[in-house]
């Protein structure tokens, strides 16, 4: 008995740790969207939303597109996908030309002080937070397993993480794996 209610104690504790901490709110920090204009993350508000860290020369970035936009597509009346681009290391053309190749359908924004990166403490790119209005993390990590490592991939993913991680929440259910760790190009300007 004693054991297992240390081991709630713990994960309480890491469900904590992995969301934001008290007081802090992404939906204030402003970005850009690829035309320059200011965009709050608070302007977006279907039950959840997802921020996905991209990189335009990333490959894991541009081989997920097309899954993002899926995502997207499937979850439209609850869920809005944003795209971000962290850094100051690409040009806005940059970001047009990732957008218009891989016919993003999602609103795509830059980060360019990285306030986002440092709250989300984001790694890589594509890792994805899962977030409910409160922006309370519900989900953070890899969109599915299809990467192993870098360049390490199975023939196709066979779990889904972030989508079952959508469903359990609009279907009222607890989400089982709340954190996994994404794979991908690490987020730096050079």
């Amino acid at each position: 008995m004693f054991l297992k209610r240390c081991l709630q104690v713990v994960f309480l504790f890491v469900c904590l740790a992995s969301s934001l901490a008290f007081g802090q709110h992404v939906g204030g920090i402003t970005l850009r969207d690829l035309d320059g204009k200011v965009v709050k993350l608070s302007s977006f508000d279907k039950k959840l939303r997802i921020i996905v860290f991209l990189s335009p020369e990333c490959p894991l970035s541009q081989n997920y597109s097309l899954v993002l936009n899926q995502i997207q597509e499937q979850n439209k009346e609850t869920t809005d996908v944003i795209g971000i681009f962290p850094g100051t290391s690409y040009l806005p053309k940059d970001y047009q030309a990732f957008k218009e190749k891989y016919k993003i359908t999602f609103p795509l924004l830059t980060d360019s002080a990285k306030k986002l990166v440092v709250k989300l403490d984001a790694k890589v790119t594509p890792e994805v937070f899962l977030l409910d209005v409160n922006d309370k993390v519900i989900y953070s990590g890899a969109i599915d397993n299809w990467v192993i490592d870098l360049g390490k991939k199975r023939s196709k993913a066979t779990a889904y993480y972030l989508s079952d991680a959508i469903t359990s929440y609009i279907q009222s259910k607890p989400v089982d794996l709340v954190s996994t760790k994404a794979v991908g190009c690490y987020i730096t300007d050079l």
